[in-house]
């Protein structure tokens, strides 16, 4: 299913089932759900129609995408037209609406020099979201439009304690934007389940930067084997496999993560088919807090370990990030 097939049939589930499924769903990897649950939430927003006005005001390459994705987002913005331009591309806010504490703005990224931007474009969590009050916020890609080299995001914002009123404003920034990134889902041949050796000797106090499943300052995690570490694809390595208190230990080093965000994670196949997802997981820097290493723990008995294969998925990204200093303050209006 496609990401614009599954905000169709998102589109009228309730804004607080939303979030608490965000909640619940929030340790699985990275920002794939957290990022449909937060265009969910945006969806959510408007419940009526008014007629558009996007069309009129010379933004009808980003109305048209916009209303690909929801029409009743698209209805509801009303124009605002407040854009800058850094190192050739352009930033404009094209609309926004507000419904009691609750906001949705639409913004573009165009190539004003080339084709840099592409469908897998990202804000890479660089831009910035300020109101006067306090407030949660999100952004989420919606579509690219190849003829203009423009892509289009959606910015969800709820106040805390404040309903929104007209003349409030929000101010958004970006300083990078990546693009190019790939996407890869396969067998990982030269991952041997045939004879796995328990692990004797640890990392000591490795820099943990997340991790989803256990307490990760009590688990042990396997010294890296950079001597022998296989290469998967491009910035994505195999660097140790081990039962560690008999469980099985995977590890994968994802490369430069700070300007590529590669990242991605690893599941067993049995025989049959079947899917086994890792129990949890700990990503930790290396000493020079560039690379990310992560390790995925399976609770499968030792004896059964032969018959599973191993696979992953991966979204990387080497190219680096395109650099900027972009920034709108956007007016807001009550929605009619």
């Amino acid at each position: 299913m496609s990401g614009l097939d599954l905000l169709q049939k998102i589109s009228d589930v309730d804004y607080d089932i939303v979030l608490e499924s965000e909640e619940a769903f929030n340790k699985k990897a990275k920002n794939r759900i957290k990022r449909w649950m937060t265009i969910a939430a945006c969806i959510c927003l408007c419940f009526c129609c008014a007629v558009p006005a996007l069309a009129a005001t010379g933004n009808g390459t980003a109305y048209e995408m916009m209303y690909s994705v929801s029409p009743k987002i698209a209805q509801k913005l009303k124009p605002v037209n407040e854009s800058c331009v850094d190192n050739g591309i352009e930033m404009k806010v094209v609309a926004a609406e507000i419904q009691d504490n609750k906001a949705t703005v639409l913004v573009t990224m165009r190539d004003t020099e080339g084709s840099r931007l592409d469908e897998t474009t990202d804000l890479f969590d660089s831009y910035s979201i300020n109101t006067p009050y306090d407030q949660s916020a999100g952004c989420s890609f919606t579509e690219y439009d190849p003829n203009t080299n423009t892509a289009a995001f959606l910015i969800s914002i709820e106040q805390n304690d404040h309903i929104l009123i007209p003349g409030d404003k929000v101010t958004f920034s970006v300083s990078q934007i990546i693009s190019g990134k790939s996407h890869d889902k396969y067998r990982l041949n030269p991952i041997n389940t045939d004879n796995v050796l328990k692990i004797s000797e640890y990392l000591s106090e490795p820099p943990v930067r997340g991790g989803a499943g256990y307490d990760s300052e009590d688990i042990r995690l396997i010294i890296p084997d950079e001597k022998n570490a296989v290469n998967l694809e491009e910035g994505v390595w195999f660097t140790g496999i081990g039962m560690v208190d008999n469980e099985l230990h995977i590890q994968i080093r994802y490369d430069d993560i700070k300007n590529t965000d590669n990242h991605g994670f690893v599941y067993l196949k049995n025989k049959n088919g079947n899917v086994v997802d890792c129990r949890g997981n700990v990503a930790f820097w290396d000493e020079n807090y560039k690379n990310s290493y992560e390790e995925y723990v399976f609770s499968i008995p030792e004896a059964e370990i032969k018959e599973y294969e191993v696979w992953g998925e991966f979204w990387t990204c080497n190219n680096g990030p395109i650099n900027g200093n972009w920034q709108v303050t956007i007016p807001l209006d009550k929605a009619d």
